[in-house]
């Protein structure tokens, strides 16, 4: 595999160190599909609406930096809601992003985050990792923003 970036927490579909088996050991590789065509998997982690959902990544290949996006499904991911954009320099200072989860979030327990990036230098390929995450949030609420961008998803 070659060595790029990706999503470390909230686990992400298919990282080694979260599933049983099936580990995806090319997990920082380019994306397939949205969320590397993975099926949902197990639970990564449940988040309060108001409060931040704390992301790390992981990886030693940033590529200059770049555009990520952070963002939410409440439809197994077929349409996604941007919660953070950062321009030009995500992961050129930190690997660690505190993401707004806004305050009227409604409450799922099969909500998908995912973080996702193309990078500021090389191929600018598309890369993207979902989790499996839970949501505690309002009755009727509702999450409103940008659509997640997509880019050279490779078929």
């Amino acid at each position: 595999a070659v060595a790029h970036m990706n999503m470390l927490t909230p686990f992400p579909r298919g990282h080694e160190y979260f599933v049983d088996e099936g580990a995806d050991y090319d997990i920082m590789a380019p994306a397939k599909g949205i969320c590397q065509n993975k099926p949902p998997g197990k639970i990564a982690a449940t988040y309060t609406a108001g409060r931040d959902i704390p992301v790390t990544l992981e990886g030693d290949a940033p590529h200059d930096g770049g555009h990520c996006q952070f963002s939410i499904s409440y439809d197994g991911g077929k349409t996604f809601v941007v919660l953070k954009t950062i321009v030009n320099d995500c992961m050129i200072n930190t690997l660690k992003y505190n993401v707004p989860l806004p305050a009227d979030a409604p409450s799922s327990d099969k909500a998908v985050f995912a973080w996702s990036w193309i990078s500021a230098s090389g191929i600018r390929d598309y890369y993207m990792n979902c989790a499996d995450v839970v949501i505690k949030g309002t009755p009727n609420g509702k999450v409103t923003g940008p659509k997640m961008l997509v880019a050279q998803i490779l078929g």
